[in-house]
């Protein structure tokens, strides 16, 4: 029977080796040599119950005590079975451990489980008895070092390494290296890869991948200098993918790309996806689009797309991707794909697209109130359409915001100008002792420089020193800021002195505070000094632009050739700003140059630009035909490309044209027209002389002050004493008493010779302090100009070209 049982498992009927097993214990007793049958059967199986059961009968006959071979079986039955614990427990109770076997299958039983301690204790039970571990029991006690993050135990396993003849072993010298690596002593996993008799590919990139992890541009490349250098072996693909993740310039990028194509290594998927993370990561998105047109997708290929034109304000692009990815059939957008996109439909204003959004994450069951960057991401594409309700409403179902949430919904109120409920936000926040971190306080004083409030800047000052934020560099770039902004200009110096530490942003906050409180050349004299120290930046650029027009058209050139030295003049928004720069002091063909240049990548906003820019240079005519070349490029006008177009027909005199578009708008782009809109078409009216009409145009529907004060500015234009009461009457029942309306009728009174009202108006609102009025460039402009002619005689009757809707409602 015992021979029937040994002969079954030999043969791998490890079944009936058990069934026979039982069928002999109430005959005799087995054999000892029948058990190690008997416990391989149950490992085989596997059958932990069979096991157990064999395991209780060996301690009820007594045969651990006396037979090594038997003990050594059971062990093993429980290393193969996964019962690690039971194996170690069993182990730890052996009076006699002399089977380097059973050591061996302990830690790689113990280190495939994750038992890394246990591994360690282990091997310091096999130090002590003499016993020495195969090679693959070493590299998992090296890993159980590594991944204890445990520098004695490293030095002791390397101490043994190379007092047992293991140095020189390849595959313990690459363990040793990322164990080095892991625990953070790059220098000693440098020393080991030197000390190397024979190093094979694996060695090499080892260390590469090493000192990649860790961005050591420089020894990753020497490294790979030397690996070329040897010859032997031959670099692969573990290779090329840490030297593309170091890559920052792009046409070191462009030299690996090419010699990847020659090696046939290219059609690699995972070198595919590094080269094209390698171009968007250098900002190069057109080498990256052709690349990511050549490789086979993943989502996390078109995430990283998706992200790489978003970070680049290619708002347009980013959409077009994630649209093509929903078309995709076996890929689904994750919720980083749509915290990606999310940002892009709010910079083109699109509130029903981040509605459906917000939908689609509620019907995959993404959990957005956990995960802070998806939640972020949709409260600040609401806040950025001006949909202050929805995101109060996605805060509000919040059980417990985070932080980041309560973040988010400053920034929200923040951006729609309700700079008061950021402040309540804020106080709520302290007075729950919610966290508040750095980007609260950047937040909140950001608040205050919107809002101009030197006295709450002070207290949140105040607040930030008590908490010790002071040394915090992103919050000193946001005093400055803020102190800059409410004109307190040697306060902001004195946080700028105070700083420790300052990077460019800091400069940049000085020079852009600066030029905007006018000390324009103050502001160049911190430029010339960030020359010295750092390399200017977009918004060092922006900075100066801002101040160039004030100050005269040759600095404007001078900042041109900065750009062009920089190598700043392919980022859109400079160009931009440039083109709008150069339209403002005159020299509109300067500006048409730049925008026709065919590197120039135009977006909305570039058209825009340029529409606005014939138009306040009297090329109307131009501006229309911009307009109808922007339309045949595939872009959809926007409510700022409509305000741009009807300013230049305002004050060009295409009235026709003008009214026209203003049809356009309302009726097939469907804009909802705003005070700007509304301010342009009562001004075209008032230049036609059909104040009448545009009285009877806005006084049917509820209309806010701005749009019946540019209907008062209107009639002083025209010196319409009829309409202009009128809407002295409007704005009185609005309970109006803004200073400029007033001062508005009081010159409307003195051109039609009515000496007692306007001392009436003085007299009550003599009180009143005018604001100080600051010059500009051309003081004398055309607009400022009183027109003689009219476009057409009093008697003419203004057609309006389109039906008004009369239940129309402008809010701000």
């Amino acid at each position: 029977m015992n021979l029937l049982i040994k002969s079954f498992c030999q043969s791998r009927r490890y079944l009936q080796s058990l069934f026979l097993f039982k069928k002999l214990l109430p005959i005799s007793k087995p054999g000892i040599s029948t058990f190690p049958s008997v416990l391989k059967s149950c490992s085989s199986l596997p059958s932990l119950d069979a096991g157990l059961m064999n395991h209780g009968y060996l301690i009820k006959c007594g045969v651990l005590n006396y037979c090594i071979d038997v003990r050594n079986g059971l062990l093993l039955m429980y290393v193969e079975l996964g019962e690690f614990h039971n194996a170690y427990k069993l182990f730890d109770e052996m009076p006699v451990r002399s089977n380097n076997n059973v050591f061996d299958h302990i830690i790689h039983g113990l280190g495939t489980s994750g038992a890394y301690h246990d591994v360690v204790i282990t091997f310091e039970n096999m130090v002590k008895s003499s016993i020495i571990p195969n090679v693959h029991s070493l590299c998992h006690i090296i890993k159980a070092c590594s991944n204890l993050n445990s520098t004695k135990q490293a030095n002791f396993v390397h101490d043994y390494v190379n007092q047992n003849g293991f140095h020189n072993h390849v595959l313990i010298t690459n363990s040793l290296i990322s164990m080095y690596a892991k625990i953070g002593r790059l220098d000693l996993a440098q020393k080991v890869f030197q000390n190397m008799i024979q190093k094979d590919i694996v060695s090499w990139n080892s260390l590469i991948t090493v000192y990649a992890k860790n961005q050591n541009s420089p020894q990753v490349f020497n490294l790979f200098l030397s690996l070329k250098q040897a010859k032997n072996p031959l670099p692969n693909v573990i290779t090329f993918l840490a030297l593309l993740s170091c890559v920052k310039e792009v046409s070191i990028g462009k030299s690996i790309h090419s010699h990847l194509i020659r090696t046939n290594l290219y059609s690699n998927f995972q070198i595919g996806t590094a080269i094209f993370n390698m171009y968007a990561k250098c900002e190069r998105l057109d080498y990256a689009r052709i690349v990511f047109e050549q490789i086979n997708k993943t989502l996390v290929s078109w995430n990283a797309l998706i992200s790489a034109y978003k970070q680049k304000g290619y708002d347009k692009e980013a959409v077009d991707i994630y649209k093509r990815l929903l078309t995709e059939p076996d890929l689904k957008p994750d919720s980083f794909s749509f915290a990606n996109v999310l940002p892009a439909y709010a910079n083109l204003g699109n509130l029903k697209r981040i509605k459906s959004i917000h939908s689609m994450i509620i019907k995959h069951g993404l959990d957005m109130y956990q995960d802070v960057v998806l939640c972020t991401a949709i409260l600040d594409a609401y806040g950025k359409c001006s949909d202050v309700k929805a995101a109060e409403f996605l805060f509000s179902c919040m059980r417990d915001p985070s932080t980041a949430s309560w973040n988010a919904i400053i920034s929200v109120y923040n951006m729609n100008n309700k700079i008061k409920n950021a402040m309540v936000v804020f106080q709520e926040m302290v007075r729950g002792k919610v966290l508040v971190d750095c980007i609260t306080l950047v937040t909140v004083i950001q608040s205050c420089g919107q809002m101009g409030c030197l006295k709450k800047g002070n207290m949140i000052h105040k607040f930030v020193f008590s908490k010790g934020f002071c040394s915090y560099l992103i919050v000193g770039n946001a005093l400055i800021d803020m102190y800059m902004r409410c004109g307190c200009v040697k306060s902001g110096e004195m946080v700028f002195d105070s700083m420790c530490v300052k990077n460019i942003v800091t400069w940049n906050t000085m020079i852009y505070g600066y030029m905007k409180v006018g000390c324009f050349f103050t502001g160049l004299k911190f430029f010339n000094h960030v020359q010295l120290e750092y390399k200017p930046d977009s918004v060092t650029v922006i900075s100066l632009l801002q101040g160039s027009v004030a100050i005269s058209g040759s600095f404007l050139e001078m900042v041109h050739g900065y750009i062009l030295k920089f190598g700043l003049d392919y980022e859109t928004q400079i160009m931009n700003i440039l083109i709008d720069s150069y339209a403002k002091i005159g020299n509109v063909e300067k500006a048409q140059d730049l925008f026709a240049r065919n590197d120039f990548k135009r977006d909305q906003s570039s058209w825009n630009i340029m529409i606005a820019a014939y138009g306040m240079n009297g090329q109307g005519s131009e501006s229309c035909n911009i307009f109808t070349k922007m339309i045949e490029n595939g872009y959809v006008p926007d409510p700022i490309t409509f305000i741009s177009l009807l300013s230049a027909c305002s004050h060009c005199g295409l009235i026709e044209e003008g009214f026209k578009f203003f049809d356009l708008m309302v009726n097939k782009y469907k804009i909802q027209p705003t005070i700007e809109h509304l301010t342009c078409i009562i001004d075209m009216l008032g230049r036609a002389n059909g104040l009448k009409e545009a009285y009877e145009m806005i006084k049917s529907g509820n209309y806010q002050k701005p749009v019946w004060g540019a209907l008062l500015s209107a009639c002083r234009n025209n010196m319409d004493m009829e309409i202009g009461e009128l809407v002295r009457d409007k704005l009185s029942q609005m309970g109006c008493d803004s200073f400029e309306y007033y001062s508005l009728l009081s010159n409307l009174y003195s051109l039609n010779n009515k000496w007692d009202e306007v001392m009436e108006i003085r007299r009550v609102f003599g009180d009143m302090k005018k604001k100080p009025g600051l010059s500009s460039l051309n003081n004398e402009t055309n607009d400022n100009r009183k027109r003689t002619t009219p476009f057409f005689s009093e008697n003419t009757k203004w057609i309006l070209p389109f039906s008004w809707p009369a239940t129309t409602a402008i809010t701000i």
